[in-house]
This record gives structure tokens, sequence and C-alpha cells, in this order.
């Protein structure tokens, strides 16, 4: 075998939006495994993500589905005080201004059809044949990491030689440490989230109809983000945007913490005690309050991030999606973090990539993705602090245009 054409044994940590991208990118060109400690189904609650153009373009390129997903395209935002009264309304067409659309949709569907994309057969995707599908291991997830020798231990004790780890295992990673040689938690940032998701059926059922300007959604198929903001100190938002086909409502509720347990600093998928978060927003809305009573599931979750890591790498492994660079839901860039490093691996791809070659590599691609992952933090981190609708998505142009990893180093090679 050639320099040319080096498959390389793949270990990939987690099952999450970062693990499965990655998957999909990767499995073209290499041998690739999932090692999950949960099963198929894992962390899959029923609320909403947003890609914007940063990482649309890039999910297009994966073959990723929006009609399997029911994605629903953003053209407009929308900003309301706490009684509905309207505070301003902005078209801003993300397709027009950077060639590519912001979509939303279910996490759960997202993860379903990245899961495709890492497993399918080749020809189902339009691949070369020897794009052979990811393996996927489930309820066996990594104990253990020697990052040197590219060696991971599972739950189970198994030992798993690779050429490259990808430690995808989220924020409270376990492997993270042994990358940085120290432990690093991420950060509490005093603000927590609750989310639920709401279908049509369920507000038509409380309400009697849905609220107008959900209707007014579905019956024009022009849809927007909807942000309510208390401007009265409390640092209140309630932050809706459209799902399925429209025919649900994601709804995130940001406001400062008033009581920290272990289960909501631990997981993002903590059930929430609606009736709590009612009284915290009881001079709002009344319809809205209403839509949080009837949704089937609430989840609280207190925002934490990670300060800007001094390295992603060491040997054969990488940190990327929120191992790498947690970071609140204030700006949506998450989930984009996660598919711009996915694309980030494409340099392994490359012709005369090697064995010998990859902790270079990993350097690579560690060199473009931590300054841009920490300029986005940066920008994240100021939106929770602005009042200002307008200041706070004031940050699209850098946060939206990043053409991919490739076209950096085209970029970066040209200025040279």
């Amino acid at each position: 075998m050639t320099a040319e054409n080096t498959r390389l044994r793949i270990a990939i940590v987690g099952s999450g939006i970062a693990g499965l991208a990655a998957a999909r990118v990767l499995r073209e060109k290499h041998d690739v495994t999932v090692y999950e400690r949960g099963g198929p189904s894992v962390s899959t609650g029923g609320q909403g993500i947003a890609n914007f153009p940063n990482s649309t373009h890039l999910l297009e390129g994966m073959g990723f589905d929006y009609r399997r997903v029911g994605s629903v395209e953003i053209s407009t935002w929308t900003a309301v005080d706490k009684a509905g009264g309207l505070l301003h309304s902005l078209d801003y067409d993300m397709r027009e201004r950077y060639g590519s659309p912001l979509m939303t949709h279910m996490r759960v569907d997202v993860r379903v059809e990245l899961l495709r994309l890492a497993t399918a057969p080749p020809e189902d995707l339009g691949l070369d044949a020897s794009a052979a599908p990811a393996a996927m291991v489930w309820h066996n997830g990594a104990a253990d990491l020697d990052a040197d020798a590219g060696r991971v231990t599972l739950e189970d004790g198994t030992v798993v030689e690779a050429d490259v780890v990808i430690v995808a295992d989220g924020i409270h990673s376990r492997l993270r440490q042994k990358i940085l040689k120290k432990r690093v938690d991420p950060c509490k940032t005093g603000m927590t989230c609750c989310r639920v998701a709401v279908s049509a059926k369920e507000a038509e059922k409380a309400l009697g109809k849905l609220p107008k300007w959900w209707a007014d959604q579905l019956e024009t198929g022009r849809s927007h983000f909807r942000l309510v903001e208390a401007l009265d100190g409390t640092s209140r938002l309630l932050v809706s945007y459209p799902l399925r086909d429209i025919t649900w409502m994601n709804m995130a509720w940001i406001f400062r913490t008033q009581r920290e347990r272990q289960s909501t600093t631990e997981s993002w998928n903590a059930d929430g005690d609606r009736d709590e978060i009612i009284e915290t927003y009881a001079d709002f809305d009344d319809e809205l309050k209403t839509l949080l009573r009837v949704a089937s599931e609430v989840k609280l979750w207190e925002l934490q991030d990670l300060e800007p890591l001094p390295t992603w790498t060491s040997g054969r492994a990488i940190l990327i999606g929120d191992a790498a660079h947690a970071m609140t839901p204030l700006q949506g860039q998450g989930s984009n973090m996660a598919i711009e490093d996915a694309d980030g691996l494409r340099l392994l791809s490359q012709p005369g990539v090697t064995r010998d070659a990859v902790p270079e590599v990993l350097k690579k691609i560690e060199s473009i993705r931590r300054p841009r992952a920490a300029k986005i933090l940066v920008n994240t981190r100021t939106a929770s602090t602005i009042s200002s609708a307008a200041d706070r998505y004031a940050r699209f142009d850098e946060n939206c245009q990043y053409p991919g990893i490739l076209s950096v180093l085209k970029q970066q090679e040209a200025s040279a």
C-alpha cells in the first residue's frame, strides 16, 4: 500500500454530533469504529438545535438531508418584550449574505441523520465502494487512553489499538485529562436553561388555536427566531424557533441559576420542575407559560463552558466537540463548532498521510481549529452580558463565515 492510499484505523470515542459527523467524514478513506458507553438512542432529548451557515454548507457536503430531518430554514429575527410587544423585527437572508442557510431541527433527528451518514452502505450515499460504513460499538465506552500509543481501554477491559483516536465524549469528558495531563473541568456561568419542545397538536389543545406568531409561520412558510426579553435587569430570556416542518416549537428559557443541583451540573438532559420555571417567568405572557405547562418533557441545564485549552492534541489523539471547547447556547454555535471540527479531520484524508504522520497532522488541525473555537467562545460569552438583541446578533459575520479547513489552508498559503 502506498502513501497515497494508506487506510488508517480510526477510533472515535463518543457518538454525539461531533463523533458521528467525524465518522461520516473519515469513513471515506479510513476504517472507523465509534465507541459509545450508552445505547443507540443516548442523549437524544426532544429539543432543538440550530445550524448556521458556517456549518450548513459543511453538512450539505456530507450529504445531510434536510427533508429527512424536517429542518426549518430561518429568515427573520424578532424580539418582543415579556408582554409580547414588538421590539424589532429583522429580515436576515443567510443564504444571500453567507451562501448557506440557517436551519433548525430536533436534536434527536440530527443525530439519527448523522448516524445514517456514518453507517449507511456507501452506494446509498453516492460514495466510493471503499468508503466502508463506520462500525458502532454500543454500551462500551472508553475508560482510559494512552495517547502516544493510540491505545484505548474500554469499560469492559478490552484494549483497542488505533492509528488515530478522536475524543468526542462531551463537556464532562473522561479522556480530556489524558491529553492535557491534568484535569480541567467546565466553568459554571451562573445561568440556567430550561429546554422544551412543544408540538402544534399540544399547543392547539391547550390554547384552542396556535399562537399567532406560530400560525403565521405555518401559513407563510417564513420562519423566525423569536426572542422574548424581560428588559428588567433579571437577564431572563426566552428563545423560540420551529422544528419538524414548523409542527413543533423549541423553547429555551434562560435565567440566572437559582439553586445548584448535581443533576443539572452533570447533565444537559436532567428533568426540570415546570412549576418552578413558570414561577420564575410569572410576569411573562400567559400564552407562553401555557406552552411550557403542556410540554411533554422539561429539561434543565446549568449553562457551563470551558476556558480555552492549551492544547487539543497529544500523540495520536485529538479532542473535538464539547470535549475541546464547550460553550453555552447563547450564540447557538455549539453544534456548529462540532461540525467544523469534523470537517477539520479531512486533513487526515489528504494524499500522503501515513501512520507516522498522524501526530503532525493533528497538530495542523489544532492550529486552525483551536483559535477559531476560542473566538466563537468569546462571542458567546459576550452575548451573555449584553442586553440588546441587535448587539447579540451583530457577531454573525465572524461566526458564520467559515469556509472549511481546506479552504482556510488555501487562504493561508495564498497570503504567505
